[in-house]
């Protein structure tokens, strides 16, 4: 065959596009990423600059144009303000406890609804229904719930001739009752997280752990909880990061009394900003708030996030 048979036969020859075009064909995903990271941009980074900035000032909703720039003043309050060691107990007790509590008993339902007993399905669409309900409407029913006279909780202490304490108004018992009413909505939360990774673990491995002459808690502890770790760990840090963010239950359910016994950082933050006008002390307040998150969550991964990718 001569040359120019082959060379008839050649593909045509491709037009090399522009250098933009080469640019967005070889990073597409950045580019196509851009209006979200300018979105996030405009409603995370700008008031956390501008929160930033009040942090130094003296500014207030009521004079709000004759603010002046007061340096570390805030800061120094803050380390001196004698409320502020309880109400980072508080914090540590509602975040800690919370985190704690929810994954435990939600793994053990996403166990419970991937083993295959009857009426699983049904169980699997009623859990959904205390994610699907609102926060203020939850701690509403709790608010009931926990009520001293008329509620179902001291009722039912009573029938079994236990004390029935004043849960909301005891300073020992504000905490863990708003515990209590957190674990409705955030145990379905992990479960739900917590079951998706259990559907993804290997049933051919848990097969071959019990022919192997491994019982059932052998196979959770070695098999399926080992392939859990990565889920299992994404659904701690959404739960940790979300328990410091817990308000309108708090705010519905106790308003953070009695006095401050149940007062976490962020309401104090927004009673300090809205109800006592001390725009640049609560500002102060958030800073500190975002420190503890940021390292809170930079430990946790040191701890077990590294872990749980091996």
């Amino acid at each position: 065959m001569t040359s120019t048979a082959l060379a008839d036969r050649r593909a045509p020859a491709v037009r090399r596009g522009t250098p933009v075009r080469g640019f967005l064909d070889k990073h597409f995903l950045l580019a196509a990423s851009w209006p979200s990271l300018l979105i996030m941009l405009a409603v995370t980074a700008v008031p956390f600059a501008i929160s930033i900035g009040l942090a130094f000032t003296d500014y207030d909703l009521v004079k709000s144009k004759n603010w002046k720039f007061v340096g570390l003043a805030n800061f120094d309050r803050l380390l001196h303000d004698p409320e502020i060691p309880r109400i980072i107990f508080n914090t540590a007790y509602l975040v800690i406890g919370s985190t704690v509590l929810t994954t435990v008993f939600g793994l053990v339902l996403a166990v419970l609804l991937d083993s295959r007993i009857r009426g699983v399905g049904f169980i699997r669409a009623l859990y959904m229904l205390p994610i699907m309900t609102a926060p203020i409407v939850v701690a509403l029913t709790w608010r009931a719930m926990f009520n001293n006279d008329a509620g179902w909780i001291n009722y039912f202490l009573g029938t079994v001739h236990l004390p029935q304490p004043l849960w909301l108004g005891n300073p020992a018992l504000a905490m863990p009752a708003v515990l209590i009413s957190d674990m409705w909505t955030g145990v379905p939360f992990q479960a739900v997280l917590l079951l998706a990774g259990l559907l993804g673990v290997s049933t051919q491995l848990k097969e071959a752990a019990v022919s192997d002459g491994a019982n059932m808690w052998q196979v959770f502890w070695h098999v399926t909880l080992p392939a859990l770790r990565p889920v299992l760990f994404i659904a701690v840090v959404l739960r940790f990061i979300d328990a410091f963010r817990k308000f309108e239950g708090i705010q519905v359910l106790t308003t953070g009394g009695p006095g401050i016994a149940s007062t976490p950082l962020n309401l104090q933050i927004y009673n300090t900003g809205l109800f006592y006008n001390q725009v640049g002390y609560a500002a102060a307040m958030g800073v500190l708030l975002i420190v503890l998150i940021a390292v809170s969550v930079g430990l946790l991964y040191l701890v077990a996030g590294r872990r749980s990718w091996r």
